[in-house]
Formats: C-alpha cells, structure tokens, sequence
C-alpha cells in the first residue's frame, strides 16, 4: 500500500523569500548595532585618556612645593576676589600621544587668592583631543577638565 503525499506538504517559494527578508532585516539591525558598539568603544576610550592624562597632571602639580612660581599673586582681577595667575598656558609637555586613542593638548590657568583666601590657589587642567574622535552623536573634539585647590605660600 502506497502513502499519498498531500500536495500541502513543503514550503512555497514566496513563504522562503518572505523568511529570508525577515532575516535580512535581523541581521542588519545586528549589523548596526556592531557599529554603534565600535563608537562607543571609541568615545569611552578617548574619554578615558583625557581623563587620565588629566590625572597626571593635577598629580604632577600637587607634588610641586608651595612656593613654586607657578603660585606667585599677580594683579588682581577688579570684578572678583580672585587673581589669575597662569590662563591657558600649555603644559610641558604640551601634547601627549596614545596609541590607539589619539593625541591630546594639555593647557592649565592658575587662580591664586582663591575666593579671596591668601595662599590658596586653584589649578584648572584642560585636556582635549587634537582632532575629531568617533561617537555616538558623530564625530568631534573630546575635551575633560580636571581641577584642583593648593596651599601655596
């Protein structure tokens, strides 16, 4: 005795292209979010080399002595009780390459008479990136600031 197949047995060529599409459109979305991974690696990675960079910096200028020059009192700024001593001036050195995230312009300003307190001064470190860094949001320039109070004398 012999079976007959039903003639609805196996899939019809439009129901495999329909899955196929269906798993094209699967795999770009993944395809995607593989690139979205990549900037975002690339962005946290940028952020974490000027954020350390920075650190080295306010740690480098902790360590100086109290009566570095870098402290002196210059003339007093007639708008508030701070003293800029240093604005922008490029740290030494003044670049800072990385492999694999970039290089990275190190500039500081240095506030003495903090809030008008004698001897106090407040260092600001600006690091940013020298060209654009791929993220997320597009392309553009990375820049961390790290601040830091000392007693000078």
């Amino acid at each position: 005795m012999m079976e007959r197949q039903s003639a609805q047995s196996g899939f019809s060529l439009v129901e495999l292209l329909i899955a196929i599409v269906i798993l094209a459109v699967g795999l770009l979305g993944l395809a995607e979010l593989q690139i979205t991974a990549t900037k975002v690696n690339a962005q946290s990675e940028s952020i974490l080399a000027a954020s350390s960079i920075a650190q080295e910096v306010i740690e480098e200028i902790a360590a100086l002595d109290s009566d570095d020059a870098m402290f002196d009192v210059p003339v007093a700024n007639a708008n508030t009780d701070n003293f800029l001593s240093v604005n922008d001036a490029a740290w030494d050195p003044s670049s800072v390459t990385i492999a694999g995230a970039g290089t990275y312009n190190i500039t500081y300003d240095v506030i003495t008479r903090f809030h008008g307190v004698t001897d106090l001064c407040q260092v600001i470190v600006t690091v940013s990136s020298d060209s654009v860094v791929m993220s997320v949001l597009g392309n553009r320039t990375r820049t961390v600031t790290a601040t830091t109070i000392k007693r000078a004398t």
